[in-house]
């Protein structure tokens, strides 16, 4: 389980390596580069959903919610609420129930992912972990004026656990 605050690192690491995100110690590996890597960026990410969440989702950066939402409709809802009520964050990551994510950005942006098995390797899914991880990196292509579309193919590893977007739908 996701501590309800973290200090997220994104740091490059070249165009054949991806990059890495350090969320609370614990380093994940996002590849591939995705047309170019992210910007080296460190942020606040926090989870509104937990105990303290309250006190710190206004100073977020990041908001990465940790209870998913019934269906990516419900998700994209909450996602842009979000947004609306706390102006300093520059994006929101709600998990759907069933699988899926919508990334909320600043500016009125929907991103929906679909998360798939990887063809060799384990494949864990996605939980409050790899939502965090998904959501910091985006935040480092945000900050580095990347565009977002490339996305899909994307694969979030750590010590076992993998994760893979199949599809990225994005929005307006």
């Amino acid at each position: 389980m996701m501590p309800g605050h973290v200090r997220a690192v994104v740091r490059p690491g070249g165009r054949r390596r991806g990059a890495t995100v350090l969320l609370d110690g614990v380093r994940w590996t996002v590849r591939p580069g995705c047309g170019g890597p992210p910007a080296t960026d460190v942020h606040w990410s926090v989870d509104p959903d937990g105990r303290a969440g309250a006190r710190w989702a206004g100073s977020a950066d990041v908001l990465r919610c940790g209870q998913p939402s019934p269906g990516t409709g419900a998700a994209s809802l909450r996602a842009m609420k979000l947004l609306a009520r706390h102006t300093g964050c520059l994006l929101t990551a709600v998990p759907a129930d069933g699988g899926g994510l919508v990334i909320g950005v600043r500016g009125g942006r929907l991103l929906t992912v679909e998360y798939g098995p990887l063809p060799h390797g384990p494949y864990a899914g996605a939980g409050e972990a790899e939502v965090a991880v998904l959501a910091s990196y985006v935040h480092g292509r945000l900050v580095a004026g990347l565009p977002l579309d490339p996305l899909s193919g994307l694969v979030a590893e750590s010590a076992g656990r993998v994760l893979h977007l199949r599809e990225v739908h994005p929005g307006a």
